[in-house]
């Protein structure tokens, strides 16, 4: 019985596979994201710890590379916030396309749906417009005696988003993405990109 179950799952993973295969019309929507996939390179290119202000910073200088680590990751939120500032209509767009995007590949759908939350998330870190000192924001984050105000103060935004971001990479949308992307890199070669455009989109 237990090699009649082993067959009996193998063929079902292989037919799970072979409808993973996009159709004409997850073909047409691949092209159609691949047509933002500029978009997409441009953003994330700026979502980075390279911004000449953040240098500057006393704790981006420590020889520590625990110490780094954890200076990076505290100013995360600072730079985010920069990022949905300056290209809030994009992520917009972007967060519409994808929404307007209903493919016939279930996994293609289930991808989707979490770069959108994805993308929904970031965009709750608009905080109007309000200047960011990086240093004195890292700080902050870095202090163990900061308070839900202090973090209010510097960042301009609900300090539970935070959590919320922290929480969405570990077990959330980002999360399920990351979960996919291995899949959807196979996904987007069937439908015609390239293996370097593929990469681009599930990195």
């Amino acid at each position: 019985m237990r090699i009649v179950a082993v067959i009996v799952v193998a063929l079902v993973a292989a037919g799970a596979a072979a409808a993973a295969r996009p159709d004409a019309h997850d073909r047409a929507l691949v092209q159609r994201l691949q047509g933002e996939a500029n978009a997409f390179a441009a953003l994330a290119s700026n979502a980075s710890s390279d911004d000449p202000a953040l240098q500057k910073c006393s704790f981006m200088k420590t020889k520590d590379p625990a110490k780094a680590f954890a200076a990076a990751f505290a100013v995360l939120p600072a730079l985010l916030i920069q990022v949905v500032s300056e290209y809030k209509p994009q992520f917009t767009k972007l967060r519409q396309v994808l929404g307007g995007m209903h493919p016939d590949s279930p996994l293609f759908a289930k991808w989707l749906v979490a770069e959108r939350q994805n993308l929904g998330l970031l965009l709750q870190f608009d905080n109007g417009g309000k200047p960011i000192d990086l240093c004195k924001a890292g700080e902050v984050m870095l202090s163990k005696s900061s308070t839900a105000d202090d973090v209010r103060a510097v960042l301009g935004i609900d300090p539970a988003l935070v959590a919320k971001l922290f929480t969405s990479n570990q077990s959330g949308s980002q999360s399920t993405v990351t979960r996919l992307n291995p899949q959807m890199r196979t996904f987007f070669i069937q439908a015609g990109l390239s293996a370097k455009a593929a990469k681009a989109l599930t990195s």
